[in-house]
């Protein structure tokens, strides 16, 4: 078996073609066929402000239309607010005749079904009031 050694001094050929190699990377060889890309700087033509819809992604919109439905919602709790201290009012005032008047199965029913509504109503009022 015969094993082919060569220096570098002894091979202009191969010392020609690393420096080839070298200097002429295989990827410029190929991109430096194509003319070079230009970039082009183009200056604002016109000064201005920033647009505030830009910069804030239309959210001061949003904001007047959340603050719409924030009060929206609040006018809905008030009228229910209202609403439910009347009736609470008017149930106990149906309790309490209940209560003072004779006593009979019917009206001890009948109160007793009033007393659950106002339970019912004091719960979903105190539940209300809490949100918000």
């Amino acid at each position: 078996m015969r094993i082919w050694a060569t220096s570098l001094h002894n091979s202009p050929r191969l010392m020609l073609a690393i420096a080839l190699l070298l200097l002429f990377p295989l990827g410029l060889r190929a991109q430096s066929n194509n003319p070079r890309s230009q970039t082009i700087y183009l200056p604002d033509p016109t000064p201005r402000e920033t647009d505030p819809h830009l910069l804030l992604g239309d959210a001061s919109q949003t904001g007047l239309q959340g603050q719409a439905l924030l009060d929206q919602q609040n006018a809905k709790r008030r009228e229910l607010v209202v609403w439910a201290a009347d009736e609470l009012v008017t149930l106990s005032e149906r309790v309490q005749l209940d209560v003072i008047s004779p006593k009979t199965p019917a009206t001890m029913a009948l109160a007793a079904a009033n007393a659950e509504k106002i339970e019912k109503l004091a719960k979903n009022l105190s539940t209300a009031l809490k949100a918000h």
